[in-house]
């Protein structure tokens, strides 16, 4: 309880952020601390990413690189081999490190790892799973007052918002914000065609999906630019493939001169054989205070002008699912089209009529399409989200937008900033959210960082000794 000699710090969010910081949470926690992990769903430590239950739904990352501990790197993959044995046999290759396993897995994975720690390991009693929805966040004399939306008050010592992307779009009738939703590809027929608005990792699951559901109609998948995430490639042997190191750490001072340093180090990484995505990979330890380093207006001038590049040599997909996506291409049921949309029509006998402008001034192409359905990405600014948690906290001045409406704005230590500028003390953020300050914060080598951190930062001495993660994972 609060004020009781512990702490009692709650979670707003129990997907994968949520869930991995109770995760280090429990393991610092002494006698009379106590974690609230509060999540709408009924199923912890999955969130969006991780809750697909399409076994043809890959991780974009290899297998070696999702470890949730970062001093066991090797501990997700060990995991796996762990799987039943019907499972394994399931599997079209066995896990590996450079292997790419079904993202419900990892959502698997997350679940055994908070569950662990409930069960095996006699912790439930500093863990108390809340399945509600928090509808405000109020400060009271000391810490905060969450209302839930089925009434309940509680009250905590400090508290996180880990809430995961912000919600999508709204829907109507033929036209699907969010792209998860199941009603999205129900009651299609198999030979109506389908427009996808843009073309990065979220349309690649998309048509994994509709050609699952044995789709044959034609699929259009439009953007401004028509970039596609690249492929990661083959790997020879089980080791990973060793990022690019650089002679000095890259600086966010210029972000021409530091375009020039990327691109000189993949011209000699493709000399060399060992190819530009090693360099890609090499940034991933410096991403985040390069990101810090860059002045507001450069910032801006990357989101503006490199960005989509940025993302489709960063967040890059499986062979296997790539092999798909062409394939689907090269029969000609799939097609990529660049340009923005100048006109819709709904059509009285259901879909829509569509104009594309296709970049670069062609002349322009008309389509029908049953459906649309919007991939385009999340939404960022939180002053035109529709949630009552976050219209509560920007009403009373707790949170306010980055100044690039990437999320809210937070210190470099997860400190959310109020109205007035000044960073509070018991009130942190993690995840998506806070990609404003840190840029790349969505990917798990990220994530569990932060909340490695983060969870050292609210239990700064563990009341009682720590075992080794060797010994309890073991």
């Amino acid at each position: 309880m609060v004020g009781q000699g512990g702490k009692t710090i709650a979670i707003v969010g129990g997907g994968f952020s949520g869930s991995l910081l109770a995760f280090h949470l429990l393991n610092r926690c002494g006698p009379r601390d106590r974690i609230l992990l509060i999540e709408r769903n009924k199923r912890f430590g999955l969130g969006l990413a991780y809750s697909t239950g399409n076994s043809n739904h890959l991780l974009n990352v290899r297998a070696g690189n999702m470890s949730a501990i970062s001093s066991r790197p090797s501990h997700f993959v060990e995991w796996l081999r762990e799987l039943p044995r019907e499972e394994l046999a399931a599997m079209p290759e066995p896990p590996g490190a450079t292997g790419f396993v079904p993202r419900g897995l990892f959502g698997r994975y997350v679940q055994h790892l908070l569950g662990d720690r409930i069960w095996r390991e006699g912790r439930s009693r500093h863990l108390d799973l809340v399945t509600d929805d928090v509808v405000a966040l109020r400060r009271r004399e000391q810490g905060w007052e969450i209302e839930l939306a089925m009434g309940r008050r509680l009250a905590a010592d400090e508290a996180v918002l880990a809430i995961g992307n912000f919600p999508p779009a709204g829907s109507t009738p033929g036209y699907f914000g969010d792209p998860w939703d199941v009603k999205a590809l129900a009651g299609l027929e198999p030979d109506r065609p389908v427009l996808i608005l843009g073309t990065g990792l979220t349309m690649i699951d998309t048509v994994i999906s509709l050609l699952d559901h044995g789709h044959r109609g034609p699929i259009y998948a439009l953007s401004r630019r028509g970039l596609l995430p690249r492929v990661h490639l083959q790997t020879q042997g089980g080791a990973l493939p060793a990022p690019w190191v650089f002679n000095e750490p890259p600086r966010g001072d210029s972000l021409v001169s530091l375009l020039r340093l990327v691109r000189a180090a993949c011209r000699e990484a493709e000399a060399q054989g060992r190819g530009w995505r090693v360099v890609i990979d090499g940034l991933r330890p410096h991403t985040q205070r390069i990101w810090q380093e860059l002045s507001m207006p450069q910032r801006a001038r990357f989101l503006r002008h490199l960005r989509p590049w940025w993302d489709v040599h960063r967040h890059r997909t499986a062979p296997q699912i790539m092999e798909r996506i062409l394939g689907a291409q090269s029969s000609g049921q799939l097609r990529f089209l660049t340009g923005r949309i100048t006109g819709k029509d709904r059509r009285p006998s259901g879909g829509f009529a569509i104009t594309v402008a296709p970049r670069g001034g062609q002349v322009p192409l008309s389509l029908t399409v049953e459906r649309i359905i919007d991939c385009s990405g999340p939404r960022t600014d939180c002053t035109k989200i529709d949630q009552p948690l976050l219209r509560q906290l920007l009403r009373d001045g707790q949170i306010r937008p980055d100044p690039l409406r990437l999320g809210i704005e937070v210190e470099p230590d997860g400190a959310v900033v109020n109205r007035n500028g000044k960073p509070a003390t018991d009130l942190f953020a993690i995840g998506p959210i806070t990609k404003g300050t840190f840029w790349e914060i969505i990917a798990v080598p990220d994530i569990r960082v932060v909340c490695e951190q983060l969870a050292e930062r609210l239990i700064p001495e563990p009341a009682v000794a720590e075992r080794s993660l060797e010994a309890i994972e073991s």
